[in-house]
């Protein structure tokens, strides 16, 4: 059996990605694993806690992949394949990896992280993000789909990518808008699968997949950050990789002051001077919805 944990970042900013990442390993734990791994919104309540998040980023890719990433771009190729012709705007400007921390901190950790791990007896199989661009989020916008509903579709293509590899996994995925049914969204793509559902409410809501010799068991779980440890460990890896990209868009634009993309006054400053340019390439900064 082996155990997914999906959480998103960047499901309400302004601008930016959308960020989904699962992580895949052979066990997961409720409760106990170390304290400066905590929810990603409150690790990164100040940009001056950045490099708490670098370094647990880093140190998991470390585990994962048994290297440590030449560059910034390293931690999109373990994504999906982003084809996009103004790529200038955010790849193109990703700052070098690490920024805040050191190599000896991030070895240091990788050897303290790895220890908890085996302690626990978990091994991490596989760290795979689903980057939603801004430009492909609007054209999502377009077609009309709800927010929630376009959430769902980047955790979904997590489980199916992961379904290539393992035949039965059981997957935690954060609530999405605390919504407590889905078994509308899986209509389209699991519709050849045999779906049970086991329970839907505000605090889980859970179902059985099966198709062929393949078995999912689904559970949609509110504040996952702290009841799932992959899950905890997905919102940090997701959070270092959306914060990369704005880095990259902060440093395309030259920036004076850092630009988060949340609704906060300096974003919205920000919008307004770009909107008043009318760059040719502002769909792939500024959201519609």
């Amino acid at each position: 059996m082996i155990y997914v944990s999906i959480d998103e970042n960047g499901y309400g900013p302004t601008l930016g990605p959308l960020i989904t990442t699962g992580i895949a390993g052979t066990s997961d734990i409720d409760n106990g694993w170390p304290e400066d791994i905590v929810d990603s919104k409150k690790l990164f309540s100040s940009y001056k806690k950045f490099a708490t998040i670098e370094k647990i980023a880093l140190s998991l890719f470390k585990i994962t992949f048994k290297k440590f990433p030449s560059t910034a771009l390293d931690l999109f190729k373990q994504s999906n394949d982003i084809k996009c012709p103004k790529e200038q705007i955010c790849l193109n400007n990703l700052p070098q990896v690490p920024m805040k921390t050191s190599i000896d901190q991030i070895n240091s950790y990788t050897e303290y992280l790895y220890d908890f791990l085996n302690k626990q007896n978990i091994t991490i199989k596989s760290i795979y993000s689903q980057i939603t661009c801004v430009k492909e989020f609007n054209n999502l916008c377009r077609k009309k789909l709800r927010k929630d509903y376009m959430n769902y579709l980047q955790f979904e293509k997590i489980i199916l990518n992961y379904c290539k590899t393992f035949e039965n996994i059981v997957v935690s995925a954060g609530k999405i808008g605390g919504r407590n049914y889905y078994m509308d969204f899986f209509q389209k793509t699991f519709s050849s699968w045999k779906i049970k559902k086991i329970n839907e409410s505000k605090d889980i809501s859970e179902y059985i997949l099966i198709k062929n010799n393949s078995g999912i068991v689904l559970k949609f779980v509110k504040n996952i950050e702290d009841k799932s440890f992959l899950g905890v460990l997905a919102g940090i890896y997701g959070k270092y990789i959306r914060e990369i990209s704005m880095i990259g868009i902060n440093r395309f634009f030259g920036t004076n002051r850092f630009i988060s993309g949340y609704r906060d006054r300096y974003t919205s400053e920000f919008i307004k001077k770009i909107q008043n340019k009318n760059l040719v390439y502002m769909d792939c900064i500024l959201r519609v919805k």
